[in-house]
């Protein structure tokens, strides 16, 4: 067993997380050669032998609440792990979920979100709403400034946190894009999409339009590209949405029945694999208002998709309007006059999903991976004793 050991800290390290899954593909790549111990809530462990769980049990919501759970409970499971086990050589938190940490996971900048996209929701989810970015911009902070490295994974993320933090993070950053199956992603050629399709309701002739999100409709844009479906007015073309939770998918169910469209928008709810979803479209679409990467627009163009997007971080490191997508504005008129473009060329789409396909092949998980070990390797002490205590 190694000496080297990791302490790393988020509420929920599964696959069906954002963060989550990033950590997981570290945690599969590198439990060889670092002895880890997760503190989560949630945690598909994906080598028990070999990585610890410390589990920190949480409230299954509001959201806002397990939040603030963690950051009070996880210092008291630390403290007792350090008791029975020592000191860890090195902490990493996700985002500021654990304050005093060596390196800080960042996904998202929640000061610079606070400030500049104002919530649309109704009251009760608003007033949850602001009290969650209120609560993550504040641990954020703090996380930030006390962390030694700063790991994000876009261009346009660390650009941000320098421009939010200034010279308090300039130097600390460094990017690490998050990781793609390819392998798992590029769609077989034996793969038949019609059945796929005919459970959605939808035909081989449609166009149809994949959006997934795991909540956050509204952030994630999807009631403008219902609108602009709806000016489109081309009944072929159909809406795939993946995700939410029920009370959102019934506030968007109601939207698409004031604009008459609910035999042209399916909702599947969340699911655990999306892929033959993805495979049996046409295109994908995410017009979002705020992004720090999107791993599910990589994976869409992995599965062959042109993306239409808004301008997105990390997105916008591939996307090339009308080579391999659609670069809109998040407008109903400018998505509406992309989907125009899209329909009326509709015999290229094909070949700018393959282009999409070519232009994130190179962010597969093997160099994840590697970008993780450099910031392991760099960060990690010669030995337990050079370790610096960190206190809780």
């Amino acid at each position: 067993m190694t000496d080297k050991t990791i302490a790393l800290f988020d509420l929920s390290v599964t696959a069906d997380s954002p963060a989550g899954s990033c950590i997981l593909q570290l945690l599969k790549g590198l439990c060889q050669e670092y002895q880890f111990t997760v503190f989560a809530d949630r945690f598909d462990n994906p080598d028990p032998q070999a990585i610890r769980w410390v589990r920190v049990p949480l409230p299954r919501k509001p959201v806002f609440l397990r939040y603030i759970a963690f950051k009070w409970l996880a210092p008291f499971y630390y403290q007792q792990y350090v008791k029975s086990q020592g000191q860890p050589q090195l902490v990493i938190g996700t985002e500021g979920q654990f304050s005093n940490c060596d390196i800080c996971y960042a996904h998202f900048c929640h000061q610079a979100y606070l400030e500049s996209h104002p919530i649309q929701a109704n009251l009760p989810r608003k007033v949850a709403r602001l009290i969650t970015r209120h609560f993550n911009a504040n641990i954020e902070a703090i996380a930030l400034n006390q962390a030694q490295t700063i790991v994000v994974p876009s261009e346009g993320l660390a650009n941000e946190l320098a421009r939010i933090y200034g010279a308090r993070v300039q130097n600390k950053l460094t990017k690490v894009s998050n990781p793609v199956d390819v392998s798992q992603f590029t769609k077989p050629n034996s793969f038949d999409p019609i059945p796929w399709r005919n459970k959605a309701g939808f035909s081989a002739d449609d166009i149809i339009i994949v959006f997934s999100a795991l909540g956050d409709f509204d952030r994630k844009g999807l009631k403008p590209l219902i609108e602009a479906i709806a000016t489109v007015n081309y009944p072929q073309l159909k809406l795939l949405v993946i995700g939410g939770v029920p009370t959102e998918i019934r506030e968007y169910q109601a939207i698409c029945d004031r604009y008459s469209l609910s035999d042209r928008v399916h909702f599947t709810g969340f699911q655990l694999d999306i892929r033959p979803y993805l495979w049996s479209a046409n295109l994908f679409a995410l017009p979002s208002n705020y992004e720090t990467f999107s791993l599910v627009s990589f994976q869409a163009a992995v599965a062959g998709l042109p993306i239409l997007a808004t301008q997105l971080y990390g997105v916008e490191e591939f996307l090339t309007d009308r080579v391999n997508g659609w670069l809109v504005e998040r407008q109903v008129s400018s998505i509406a006059n992309a989907l125009e473009i899209a329909i009326h060329d509709r015999a290229k789409i094909p070949e700018m999903g393959k282009l999409a396909h070519e232009a994130v092949s190179h962010y597969d998980q093997s160099i994840f991976v590697e970008r993780w070990r450099e910031v392991l390797q760099k960060q990690m002490p010669q030995n337990a004793a050079s370790a610096t205590p960190i206190v809780v």
